[in-house]
């Protein structure tokens, strides 16, 4: 029996030491904390100072290279949010620069996997550019579909870095929100780059989601390509272009969108409705009309809903109400100008 006293004795005693230890780490935690929290309420008024021009010189961090890190990146990472003087930008970049890109570069070869994902932030947020080539080599290092890999092409897509499309049109690269991700932090310059390089057919999504994407962004400089993907041989292809027409609420050529009224595809038909509704197209509406009596209830509803837009849009509904020769296309018109009766109560 006593090999089990002995047992349960080095039992409590490691439990006591595990205590002991997770004790004293939260102690010097909380003690980092607030000591981090201490120098940066300090330094951030004389930053502000630096930033405006108050002053010349910086302040004085502490001599401890993990701490003063620290506190310039939540320093900086505050002053990013509140400033907006381009010149009081240029100043902290430079600070920045100065003061992370060799802890940056440093941490992105040899730190471990917390610090290279917060590294990686903070490369973004802060928009070292500097920091591209850097990070462009590490992404390389790096196993596609893997959160840090992700992390790496969002901070190079961010940086305007051409090495975010190059990674776009991996085939490893999937993934609708994570495609959305970097194309909102694109450039214009690099949107054109990846243009130029996208194979509609080899990368049907990624392309059909950059149709999208430029029309909700309002980048006119695309809408010549959109306008022609509405002649792709591919359905899909054509509905994002149409959306993306959608979004942008204006067409150089609106002539390209009658022959789809005729489609015979009903999502097209239902979407060449509302495209002329948004674009206010109503010299469509005779085929409006006819599309009021269409088999599909989607399209009839568009339709409807395009007619009621127009400036003349009740009194054709009117018409079409006790004079179309569809029963179905009579309902809809009743049922479009009901709900817009009770709407208005």
């Amino acid at each position: 029996m006593m090999w089990a006293v002995w047992l349960i004795v080095i039992f409590v005693v490691l439990q006591l030491v595990l205590l002991v230890y997770l004790l004293l780490m939260k102690s010097r935690a909380l003690k980092y904390e607030k000591a981090l929290q201490h120098h940066y309420e300090q330094v951030l008024p004389q930053m502000v100072s630096y930033a405006s021009g108050e002053k010349q010189h910086l302040p004085e961090f502490p001599s401890g290279h993990h701490l003063k890190t620290a506190i310039i990146e939540k320093v900086l990472d505050r002053l990013a949010t509140i400033t907006e003087n381009t010149g009081e930008q240029a100043r902290l970049q430079q600070f920045a620069e100065q003061e992370l890109l060799p802890v940056y570069k440093k941490r992105l070869r040899k730190g471990n996997w917390a610090e290279r994902m917060n590294t990686l932030y903070f490369i973004e947020d802060l928009q070292l550019s500097q920091m591209a080539d850097a990070v462009d080599a590490h992404i390389n290092r790096l196993r596609p579909g893997t959160e840090e890999h992700r992390q790496a092409v969002r901070t190079l897509a961010t940086l305007g870095h051409t090495g975010a499309v190059d990674e776009l049109l991996r085939e490893e690269v999937s993934g609708t929100v994570f495609r959305k991700e970097i194309l909102r932090r694109l450039p214009e310059e690099e949107l054109r780059h990846l243009v130029n390089r996208l194979d509609a057919d080899n990368h049907p999504e990624l392309y059909q989601a950059l149709l999208v994407h430029v029309g909700e962004r309002g980048l006119l400089e695309f809408l010549p390509d959109v306008e022609r993907a509405l002649s792709h041989s591919n359905m899909e292809v054509r509905l994002k272009a149409m959306k993306s027409i959608g979004a942008y609420q204006y067409m150089n050529q609106p002539e390209l969108i009658h022959p789809f009224f005729h489609s015979e595809h009903w999502e097209e038909r239902m979407f060449a409705c509302k495209t002329a509704a948004v674009l206010s197209l109503e010299n469509r509406r005779e085929e409006l009309l006819e599309l009021l009596a269409d088999r599909e209830w989607w399209v009839r509803y568009a339709a409807a809903e395009a007619l009621q837009s127009f400036s003349d849009g009740e009194i054709l509904l009117e018409y079409a109400r006790h004079n179309h020769e569809d029963r179905f296309a009579r309902d809809m018109a009743a049922r479009t100008l009901t709900a817009k009766a009770e709407g208005e109560r």
